[in-house]
């Protein structure tokens, strides 16, 4: 996502200077991009420093790259997971703007995408939310409240998914049925897809997801307590699964359009076949 985000500022003709600690890692087609030979270098004329770094350790290289900023800068943060980062960026000195973002897209986005990114207010939302506007151009920025608010809602919409889909490649790849994507529907199609892409992440950030967001923790419970449930239906006589199901239909329904859904399954699956073909 660091290089996401240089090319990104690169392609709105800011001056960027990058700095890792694995200098070769990082490599750009454009020469007006600078290497720093270290972070204070990187960080001690920039009006925006931008740390993207594995969650566990961004609160200390946030502390680290404040020590060398400034006065007037901004200074943000991607992490996936925001309490212990939020903290780190709520104890700057107050002659610099703490920007806690989220990125809501990887970085196989493109500017032709609807890029969603998440703000959580540290110190002051209107002026936080003007500073991110001004160095955000092209991105839709949407307000979370707190932290704790933030990793509750990450740990639906990134851990339970991780944690489902993890399960469901294991299982796959525990069996040696050949003909499995020869004879799938769109369904099967759709749901392998996004559990393959989701193995091509970094094992860390997958980790980090499931296991350092204790929010995520508790909706994967949640979810195996309901998984279970369902399949003592089953297994009870007594029981219809019928009857189960036409309840949860009737809850989803409420909560959306289940034909609009349908209907985008197999948009979808049309745009992925109109792609293969080219």
């Amino acid at each position: 996502m660091g290089s996401w985000f240089v090319n990104y500022f690169a392609s709105k003709n800011m001056s960027i200077t990058a700095y890792d600690r694995d200098r070769g890692s990082l490599s750009f087609s454009s020469s007006a991009i600078r290497i720093a030979d270290n972070l204070a270098m990187c960080v001690e004329d920039a009006d925006f420093v931008l740390v993207c770094v594995p969650v566990r350790l961004t609160p200390r290289l946030v502390k680290e790259c404040a020590s060398s900023m400034k006065s007037g800068a901004a200074l943000g943060e991607i992490s996936s997971v925001k309490q212990k980062t939020f903290s780190a960026l709520a104890a700057l000195r107050n002659d610099l703007v703490a920007l806690c973002i989220h990125p809501m897209f990887g970085p196989g986005a493109t500017d032709k995408n609807e890029l969603r990114i998440l703000l959580v207010p540290v110190k002051n939302e209107r002026t936080e939310l003007r500073k991110a506007q001004d160095l955000l151009p092209g991105t839709r920025l949407l307000v979370i409240p707190s932290p704790q608010e933030h990793d509750d809602a990450i740990g639906i919409v990134l851990g339970l998914t991780y944690f489902s889909n993890l399960a469901f490649a294991d299982f796959l790849t525990s069996k040696r049925n050949t003909l499995r994507k020869e004879i799938s529907g769109t369904t099967f199609a759709l749901q392998s897809i996004l559990a393959e892409s989701i193995m091509t992440d970094d094992p860390e950030l997958i980790s980090v997801l499931i296991k350092d967001n204790p929010y995520a923790r508790k909706h994967i419970r949640e979810f195996l307590r309901k998984a279970l449930a369902i399949e003592r239906v089953l297994t009870d006589p007594a029981s219809k699964l019928e009857t189960r199901i036409g309840k949860l239909k009737s809850k989803m329904q409420s909560q959306g359009n289940l034909q609009d859904s349908y209907n985008l399954l197999y948009s979808a699956m049309r745009a992925m076949d109109s792609q293969k073909e080219k």
